[in-house]
């Protein structure tokens, strides 16, 4: 009997947890636990018909005369051998821990399918979360797509800052040939044209920086990642990072490379701050005399499957 309230406790609220049938719940444990009783009825009387359990009477000659002091006789030998504590701990054991933890397994199976979709995106949303570094500013910030109406501001973004991050790792003349071979209208609308991705940050509606990736099978390259050199605007290169891993992340690349001057220690700080790593070292011959000796860095993306 108190097998049979634990039981009905125990399913009950096992039941209410999973919005299930708290009635049906509750008859199939206490339907289990009779039903384990009855086995272990028909073992005993299969040991007695054997005489591999011998109370003194013979069960297959039993009669309305001696069948009392028969059940006296089996229930006095049962008491002394602990059979019905053992029987009820057994029962205790299956009914009320397998049995429950298989039923509690299989709903919690069930809700997590039904939920699927929105677990996946919880998922996606905390993986996102990782791998982002928070930006901590007062500005109000926004991504413009580069497009006819503002495709001006990205070479006069572009000519504030190179003069100025590398005025002291490459000479003036380079800088003002790389900046006309890479930041001339005409080979900004080529890139956009050839599906490659130009955003501007704008940070209280001013324009201060700027990126430019492409996507390449399984990775995205990150050719330009640009902000103003202002102290009210410091960190805000971590948004426009951002901005290109969550592109990352939302369309399913494995990874981000890039490449960075060898001697522009703050930049390759920046990018080891963000997990990218030093895969190796090349030259690029740009014309006219000059080359980039870079670093190429590599950040893996981490996908939810």
């Amino acid at each position: 009997m108190f097998l049979i309230i634990i039981f009905s406790f125990q399913y009950f609220f096992l039941a209410k947890v999973f919005n299930k049938n708290k009635l049906k719940a509750i008859l199939s444990a206490l339907g289990l636990y009779f039903l384990g009783n009855f086995i272990f009825g028909i073992g005993l009387f299969i040991l007695l018909s054997f005489n591999v359990i011998n109370v003194g009477f013979d069960v297959t000659n039993l009669d309305p005369n001696n069948i009392n002091e028969f059940s006296k006789t089996l229930n006095q030998y049962l008491v002394e051998n602990n059979v019905p504590i053992i029987t009820e701990v057994i029962l205790f054991v299956l009914v009320g821990m397998v049995y429950y933890n298989y039923v509690k397994n299989k709903w919690m199976k069930e809700v997590i399918a039904d939920n699927e979709p929105f677990i996946k995106e919880i998922k996606e949303q905390v993986t996102k979360i990782q791998q982002l570094i928070p930006v901590k500013t007062n500005c109000y910030l926004h991504f413009h797509d580069v497009n006819a109406t503002n495709i001006h501001l990205v070479p006069q973004l572009a000519t504030e800052i190179w003069n100025h991050c590398y005025k002291d790792i490459i000479s003036q003349e380079q800088i003002d040939y790389m900046l006309n071979m890479m930041y001339n209208q005409e080979k900004i609308n080529e890139n956009l044209n050839n599906g490659e991705h130009w955003k501007i940050l704008k940070a209280d509606n001013v324009p201060v920086g700027y990126i430019h990736f492409k996507e390449e099978d399984e990775k995205l390259f990150l050719s330009k990642i640009y902000l103003l050199q202002d102290e009210k605007y410091k960190g805000l290169g971590q948004a426009l990072l951002n901005e290109v891993i969550k592109f990352a992340l939302d369309n399913k690349f494995k990874s981000i490379y890039l490449t960075v001057n060898k001697n522009n220690s703050k930049a390759i700080r920046f990018y080891e701050k963000n997990n990218f790593t030093n895969v190796k070292s090349e030259t690029f011959d740009i014309g006219n005399g000059y080359v980039m000796d870079d670093f190429i860095f590599e950040k893996k993306i981490v996908q939810v499957v």
